[in-house]
């Protein structure tokens, strides 16, 4: 996201062990919870794609910046938003609730799909540029000249957060407001660079999920 390699590596250093950690718990306690604890590894894999990328562009090595910056797209542009919706189902346990998060998981892999496939397919469909320090990604998609971008960011947020509000998990609560409030404010304020600022902003509050698993299994206190 912001400011430099640094920052992104820097942020990808404590995701990737709580990652593991979480991936490790959720395992051992309910393999459920599985998909949803894997938040921090894979937010912590994006962050450290896009320090390679910040290296890239340091040094104006085209190849790294052509493999990073799509590598980075891979996780903003198709993973979360099929991802988020999959481990919300997983989680489910209402059975009125889970059509509606299986159907947001099919639109979240079909529309982040449509995003990213032609990236890939189109080498000269994808720039990116530094703004105001932060990674600017300059993509063509096939929606450009019928949606809007500030359309097509409404249906990318409405598909994430809308999945996290759906499931009945208690714990899940905080998480999707936090998520919630992240997305308004990168929005707002990072216009710009909305993908690359919003998917720093979600990686740190990621890793809020170890607090969950760990609240989420932690023993019941013993009776007196």
């Amino acid at each position: 996201m912001c400011y430099s390699a640094t920052a992104s590596f820097g942020l990808a250093a404590p995701l990737l062990p709580v990652g593991l950690y979480c991936l490790n718990r959720a395992r051992r306690e309910n393999a459920r919870w599985m998909p949803f604890a894997a938040y921090p590894l894979a937010f912590g894999l994006q962050q450290a794609v896009e320090g390679a990328l910040w290296i890239g562009i340091s040094s104006g090595d085209q190849a790294l910046i052509g493999a990073a910056s799509r590598g980075f797209l891979f996780f903003s542009h198709f993973f979360w938003l099929f991802w988020v919706p999959l481990s919300m189902l997983a989680l489910e346990s209402d059975a009125r609730r889970r059509p509606f998060l299986a159907a947001l998981a099919i639109l979240g892999g079909l529309y982040g799909a449509s995003l990213f496939l032609p990236i890939m397919l189109r080498e000269d469909w994808l720039s990116v540029t530094v703004v105001h320090h932060s990674i600017k990604y300059q993509t063509t998609l096939i929606y450009d000249g019928i949606v809007s971008r500030g359309g097509l960011r409404f249906v990318y947020a409405a598909i994430i957060v809308a999945s996290l509000f759906i499931c009945s998990a208690r714990q899940i609560r905080v998480f999707a407001v936090l998520i919630f409030v992240s997305v308004i404010a990168a929005f707002l304020f990072f216009g710009y660079a909305f993908i690359s600022v919003w998917c720093f902003f979600a990686a740190v509050l990621s890793l809020y999920v170890v607090y969950i698993v760990r609240e989420e299994f932690k023993p019941a206190p013993s009776a007196p």
